[in-house]
């Protein structure tokens, strides 16, 4: 008489769905993380593209204050008043008498919906010859006087 197996054999079937179960799994996750790979490639061209237009701006924003620094030298050798400010040709720049003197306003677009605003209010003294009182990128998209990035200054 022929010994019984108990032993129950697996077939070529099984091997074959596991496998596929396993190249689907595998796919599966290859394709999240192809999809998360794009994202973050996106993300990251958008911050240097930002950053790089910032920067640009910020550049922008100290050339624009040596030029009202020399204004402001040449202004003290004269003994300049609001007028004679306004009369020297920074296009950009808003010059205003305010109770704590002569006060100037700026701003340069950054893009991406973002600018960059400088005041400064003139000291008096030969160094330094004014002191920024606001320097800060605001969202233009959302004007609330409470929504603004303190770059500089108080």
């Amino acid at each position: 008489m022929k010994k019984q197996d108990s032993q129950q054999r697996v077939g070529v079937g099984v091997s074959s769905v596991l496998m596929i179960l396993v190249v689907l799994a595998m796919t599966a996750l290859s394709l999240l993380a192809l999809g998360s790979a794009r994202s973050n490639e996106s993300m990251t061209s958008r911050n240097a593209t930002v950053s790089a237009a910032y920067y640009v701006a910020a550049d922008q924003v100290q050339r624009q204050l040596a030029d009202i620094d020399a204004t402001i030298l040449q202004g003290q050798a004269e003994s300049a008043d609001l007028f004679w400010f306004e009369m020297q040709g920074l296009d950009e720049v808003t010059w205003t008498e305010e109770e704590v003197g002569i006060t100037f306003r700026f701003s340069v677009d950054t893009g991406e919906g973002h600018t960059i605003a400088v005041t400064g209010v003139l000291t008096g003294e030969a160094f330094p010859r004014y002191k920024l009182t606001e320097h800060r990128l605001i969202n233009n998209d959302d004007l609330q006087e409470d929504t603004y990035l303190v770059l500089m200054g108080e």
